[in-house]
């Protein structure tokens, strides 16, 4: 009777064992005894670069020394956590169709029976939509303060609203776009060089470049209502999409951060279909879309803050005054949307005009 219920013992371990070969084991057990690894990546490689829609082919070298095949693999991406889930770990695809441009960290998680082993992969995708180039008609050209070293812009109600940097002659303003002069002005402490505004709720926020400082103002009086810290290490470009605040710091992100307590929501990376696009300045927020001023050149980008794509470009050089043709410092700078006629306003730093276009899809 002993032997008998020994051998039944054996043959229930046995068919137990059977069935855990088909089942998936999604803990993090290991088999006692194996440490070699499931299989390495071999292709692509770390930090590759793709387009986005493409097909990403995940190459696996299977460990010669594995004796137990794989169950399944997944793999996880992005912000959006998007997954899928394989059993024919043989021909791993990614679909990178939903995801954002730039560095997108792929997670492959591989199963066999009681033991996972995760690596991580780094793609770069591309943007896979060629810019739109538009073209622009001048509608009309104002005065603008040749002393204004224009950080921020934004119009609101027939008022111009500009932030001027430089430590010691920052200052937030109002000013008749008629004019150019300022309606009312306050110059901010001497310590400070101010940096883009936006308007949010009836405020104005307001960046400086190093010091991680903002400010916040009552828009019709510019009385401070209080300061601010934010966590991005230097403040660019300002504006707002309604409900967060959207920065930039000069690279090729953009930040989104929540008007309340300033801490970061979300974060982008801007890519056309060529490559990463760098210097990010000034920011006009319209109609779903980014626009920006690139430092340096004479362009202004349309960015998707949904996917960090460029899908249009606008080429300001005819617009550029003589004399800031060969001045460093004179560099476009600043635009502003009038939503009553979809115009858009554009200065530079110290420029002596302003000037109110209509942009127009090229043919």
């Amino acid at each position: 009777m002993k032997f008998h219920g020994c051998f039944f013992s054996i043959l229930i371990l046995l068919f137990a064992g059977c069935c855990n070969n088909k089942t998936r084991i999604t803990n993090e057990a290991t088999i006692p005894g194996v440490t070699a690894h499931i299989a390495r990546v071999m292709a692509p490689r770390n930090g590759e670069a793709f387009r986005c829609g493409d097909w990403i082919a995940i190459n696996l070298q299977i460990n010669p020394d594995s004796l137990i095949q794989i169950d399944s693999a997944v793999i996880s991406s992005g912000a959006k956590n998007h997954q899928v889930c394989f059993s024919d770990y043989e021909n791993l695809r990614w679909n990178s169709d939903k995801a954002r441009v730039g560095k997108n960290v792929l997670k492959i998680s591989l199963y066999k029976k009681g033991q996972k082993e995760t690596h991580s992969l780094v793609v770069t995708l591309l943007s896979d939509i060629v810019p739109v180039a538009y073209r622009y008609r001048i509608v009309q050209q104002y005065p603008h303060d040749e002393d204004a070293f224009t950080q921020g812009l934004f119009y609101d109600k027939d008022v111009l609203y500009e932030s001027t940097g430089t430590e010691g002659k920052s200052s937030l303003r109002m000013v008749s776009l008629k004019t150019g002069i300022p309606i009312k002005r306050i110059d901010l402490e001497k310590q400070f060089f101010a940096e883009g505004i936006a308007l949010l709720n009836d405020q104005i926020y307001q960046l400086t470049y190093k010091s991680q400082v903002g400010f916040i103002y009552d828009k019709e009086t510019l009385s401070l209502i209080r300061r601010f810290d934010y966590p991005i290490n230097e403040g660019w470009g300002l504006t707002s999409d309604g409900k967060h605040l959207i920065m930039s710091d000069g690279s090729a992100q953009l930040y989104f951060l929540d008007p309340e307590f300033f801490t970061q929501v979300d974060q982008v990376e801007v890519f056309d279909n060529k490559g990463m696009i760098t210097y990010l300045n000034e920011l006009e927020y319209i109609n779903g879309k980014v626009l920006a001023n690139i430092w340096y050149k004479s362009i202004i980008v349309i960015i998707d803050p949904e996917n960090g794509k460029i899908t249009g470009q606008i080429n300001m050089e005819k617009l550029m005054p003589q004399e800031a043709i060969d001045d460093s410092n004179k560099v476009l700078n600043g635009i502003a949307y009038n939503t009553k006629n979809g115009h858009i306003y554009v200065t530079g730093k110290y420029w002596p005009v302003l000037y109110e276009l209509e942009i127009i899809p090229s043919l």
